[in-house]
């Protein structure tokens, strides 16, 4: 239809019902109230209240209901040291042996090489035989003495202020007993308390690859076990 002149104040209302235009002259809006102060909070306040109200049947949701917050997993150092310890514990009741093998030197007799890799730190093997104390060693180092045919197998060491020894002089199938020295050996022996009684296990001092013998210092630099056993002191 043709456009008409509208009177000052008219209202135009089309056939949908919403929304209704209502046009206002330049007069009327010159004369409108512009209201501030409490009038300008109440507008910030309706804003936000008809923000929070459900748009087109949604509801708003937080950012962490589609991206989850994500908590740090990390262990803390305690943590790492307690499960090393449990995982030593358990290798040594369980007597590990894995990624040894036994191999002749010659002029050195029989010693250990490994057939896997070894990290720093990890558990190689365990010098097993019979913990005595230091007076009962005594006496059967002076027994072992008198046969020059039997090896030096007694390992010293000091565990809670006691003196304790480890003899596997006996023949057995353990492989730590014939680890053999070396000052620069690449194992290192440590004390692991297993049900209050204390064992030697020789760990990797380094990373060792496969096919590599392993040793550790025996720490006797006594002049009576040099004179005895001179490759201590190589």
């Amino acid at each position: 239809m043709p456009a008409e002149d509208l009177d000052e104040g008219a209202t135009i209302t089309t056939n949908i019902k919403q929304p209704v235009i209502t046009l206002l002259s330049p007069l009327q809006v010159m004369k409108k109230p512009v209201q501030r102060g409490r009038k300008k909070g109440i507008c910030c306040q309706s804003v936000n209240h008809r923000l929070s109200k459900p748009v087109n049947g949604e509801t708003n949701h937080s950012i962490t209901d589609y991206f989850p917050v994500r908590r740090s997993v990390r262990k803390s150092k305690k943590v790492v040291l307690e499960e090393k310890q449990r995982d030593l514990e358990n290798k040594v009741l369980c007597q590990v042996e894995d990624g040894l093998e036994i191999k002749n030197f010659p002029g050195k007799g029989r010693g250990v090489i490994t057939t896997r890799e070894f990290a720093k730190g990890e558990f190689v093997v365990e010098y097993i035989g019979e913990l005595i104390n230091q007076g009962e060693a005594k006496e059967r180092e002076e027994l072992y003495a008198q046969d020059q045919n039997t090896g030096c197998y007694m390992y010293y060491f000091q565990h809670r202020n006691q003196q304790y020894c480890v003899d596997a002089t006996a023949e057995t199938d353990k492989l730590g007993r014939l680890v053999n020295h070396s000052r620069t050996g690449n194992l290192i022996a440590r004390i692991v308390e297993v049900n209050s009684i204390p064992h030697l296990v020789l760990t990797a001092k380094e990373d060792i690859p496969i096919g590599v013998e392993v040793s550790y210092d025996y720490g006797d630099r006594s002049r009576e076990s040099i004179r005895h056993h001179p490759w201590l002191a190589l």
